[in-house]
């Protein structure tokens, strides 16, 4: 086999690997939305982002707004909980909990933020925020569901097409080629 023959093969074979090993991840974005009926109220707005099917944790959460202006910013900068379980594209269970002072910047140290699935004095799920440090409320007799009002919705355009780390791959395979066609002329 003479020398441009083995480049090509080495060549096709880098791009066939490349092909079959380059397989994309799709982060899951997710907006939500709540009333912070647990803590003062106002009507809070956020986006939690880098979720896979099954459970796993968040590369961020952050708020987006918040009608008392407490804790707008980012949350994933030392979070104390970060586990969430997504299934056929929803989300349905969840357990973050940020403690704002114990964040490391840039994220949000002034305030607290918490999302939970599991039920508490009636509630089916909590949220909230609240300043920090200081005193915060997780659940209540008086609030409902209903009255926090959580909901995450899918966020289509969001979804981020993230390809796996190839190269390591496509040197392998053209290694293995050469290494081949090297043994072959032997």
């Amino acid at each position: 086999m003479n020398t441009l023959q083995q480049a090509l093969l080495a060549l096709t074979t880098g791009i066939v690997g490349t092909s079959f090993f380059t397989m994309p991840a799709t982060a899951i974005n997710f907006g939500f939305s709540f009333n912070n009926e647990l803590n003062g109220g106002g009507a809070v707005t956020g986006i939690v982002r880098g979720l896979d099917e099954g459970t796993g944790a968040a590369t961020s959460v952050e708020i987006l707004s918040n009608t008392t202006g407490l804790g707008i910013g980012e949350y994933i900068g030392s979070p104390l909980t970060n586990s969430w379980t997504v299934s056929g594209g929803e989300v349905i269970a969840f357990d973050f909990l940020s403690a704002g002072v114990l964040n490391s910047p840039p994220a949000v140290t002034d305030a607290l933020l918490f999302l939970d699935s599991t039920e508490l004095s009636g509630a089916s799920f909590r949220a909230g925020i609240a300043p920090s440090p200081g005193p915060f409320v997780t659940g209540s007799g008086f609030v409902s569901t209903e009255d926090i009002g959580l909901t995450f919705s899918r966020l289509e355009d969001e979804n981020q097409s993230v390809p796996e780390p190839t190269s390591l791959l496509s040197l392998l395979a053209i290694g293995a080629a050469v290494t081949g066609t090297a043994l072959k002329r032997k």
